[in-house]
């Protein structure tokens, strides 16, 4: 932004949105910021796969002139976000970051992308991810690996590894992921920075490529709670374009935010999210977040779930039938166009039977009631986000006769995924190394106002989301 705004590239939408209302802040400063950010630290990050700087720019020039003549559309006019490249945009291309899908281009908007263009926002590119979405550390042979802004030798996770990267190095202000096993929440965790899967059906996924449909999420990537709620009250909303819409009214996901932590019961389980095979450093910071919430009017009710570690095999066994459907036809045309770890990954589904399928669909109505059942007196979860503290790229990268490291990152995730629960990833410390730690805070379906609501108190008691990434200090 410009020299005078005082957090400059790391500014939230909700500082800079009343400046822009206001005439002091330009929108066509905003995206020149941005866009000279990505042109400086992207070659080493590899967020993006396509920038769209000249039609960013004429789009600003216009929002300036709009609300200079009094057509203020609201928080995210001028103000520059990413999309993963699952997400359809009218003339541009589509790829889920794969071979198979070169030149595949978008004959018209996304519900999510249209929504946003009306809203004001300046779509500013597509972001990298893992190919098809299908995998949990961020990496891809194809359009090359996303570097973490924190430590560029290790991995963002994913699979919306760009947009976490984009969000954090301070290039874009937000981002828009897609979360099936975790995929907005793991790298919102590794990166620092704010992930929310809202409910499944609450934001609609028309013209949004398929990994699973019925686990499949949309969801923003910023830097604060407050921000992830200003892009929820444009993306949230029924689409008829998507058979599994919501019809649930919408609230305003920003109503709660102010309200604090007095008289709230949150949940910690007892199982599971912080056994023995969880890092120390994880647990450890948990807890200490945990603490503090409790010191701020907060009863922390303890929760026995013997059960929960079913969810993550649950999610799996859906995710990968489902998966192996969406993309029998281009297997069988354009195999080789896959990279073999993602191909061997979703032809992985064909050796699920329908009877295996069936029963995983059962299990998952069970596990939904168990959770619900064991919700009943809380009002959120926390939990870890990970178990894992940030593995290096060389530790996940395939190598013959050598196990793969980051299988273990979507083993939390995943439980959220099953249940389609609104579940959030914040900051909540750093490791020794310097890196990121995330909690994860679930809700009950459909009020991801209380999960806002928390999260956002958690950040005025802490500064852990207002810390830059070290990792990319000497690109700065």
């Amino acid at each position: 932004m410009t020299n005078s705004f005082e957090h400059g590239n790391y500014a939230s939408i909700a500082e800079m949105a009343p400046l822009i209302q206001g005439g002091s802040l330009s929108p066509v400063d905003v995206i020149q910021a941005s866009l000279d950010r990505i042109s400086k630290l992207d070659p080493t990050l590899n967020s993006f796969l396509d920038v769209w700087g000249e039609s960013a720019l004429e789009e600003a020039q216009a929002a300036r002139q709009a609300i200079a003549s009094g057509g203020y559309l609201g928080p995210l006019h001028g103000i520059p976000v990413g999309l993963k490249d699952l997400i359809d945009v009218d003339g541009r291309e589509t790829t889920g970051g794969s071979a198979v899908l070169a030149g595949n281009m978008a004959e018209a908007d996304s519900s999510v992308a249209a929504r946003l263009k009306a809203a004001g926002a300046i779509l500013i590119g597509k972001l990298n991810l893992v190919e098809f979405a299908f995998g949990a550390t961020g990496l891809n042979a194809h359009t090359g690996d996303v570097k973490n802004p924190w430590d560029t030798e290790r991995i963002t996770a994913g699979s919306s590894s760009g947009s976490a990267a984009a969000v954090a190095a301070g290039m874009i202000p937000a981002a828009l992921g897609s979360d099936t096993g975790g995929s907005i929440r793991m790298p919102a965790s590794l990166c620092g920075i704010a992930g929310l899967k809202p409910t499944y059906g609450r934001v609609s996924r028309a013209g949004v490529l398929d990994l699973s449909w019925s686990m499949d999420h949309v969801g923003p990537m910023t830097r604060t709670s407050e921000d992830c709620g200003l892009l929820m009250n444009v993306l949230a909303g029924h689409d008829p374009n998507d058979p599994a819409s919501s019809h649930q009214p919408v609230p305003d996901f920003t109503s709660n935010l102010y309200r604090g932590l007095e008289g709230m019961k949150i949940g910690v389980p007892t199982h599971y999210f912080f056994d023995d095979f969880v890092d120390p450093e994880i647990a450890i910071a948990v807890h200490n977040a945990v603490e503090l919430i409790a010191n701020n009017g907060v009863e922390v009710v303890e929760i026995s779930m013997p059960w929960v570690s079913k969810g993550r095999a649950i999610n799996l066994g859906i995710m990968r039938s489902e998966a192996v459907s969406v993309h029998e036809n281009w297997l069988a045309d354009r195999a080789d166009k896959y990279t073999p770890a993602v191909r061997a990954r979703i032809q992985s589904g064909y050796n699920v039977a329908a009877i295996d399928y069936v029963r995983a669909q059962r299990a998952r109505q069970w596990f939904n009631h168990q959770m619900a059942e064991s919700m009943k007196g809380v009002d959120v979860l926390i939990t870890p986000s990970v178990p894992i503290a940030t593995p290096t790229i060389a530790e996940c990268s395939p190598a013959p006769g050598k196990p793969t490291g980051g299988n273990e990152l979507a083993w939390f995730t995943g439980v959220f995924d099953t249940t389609g629960q609104p579940s959030h990833s914040i900051p909540c410390g750093f490791t020794e190394n310097g890196l990121p730690i995330g909690m994860m805070i679930t809700g009950h379906p459909f009020d991801e106002t209380t999960v806002l609501r928390v999260s956002h108190a958690y950040e005025q008691l802490t500064d852990w989301h207002q810390r830059p990434p070290t990792g990319i200090s000497a690109l700065n």
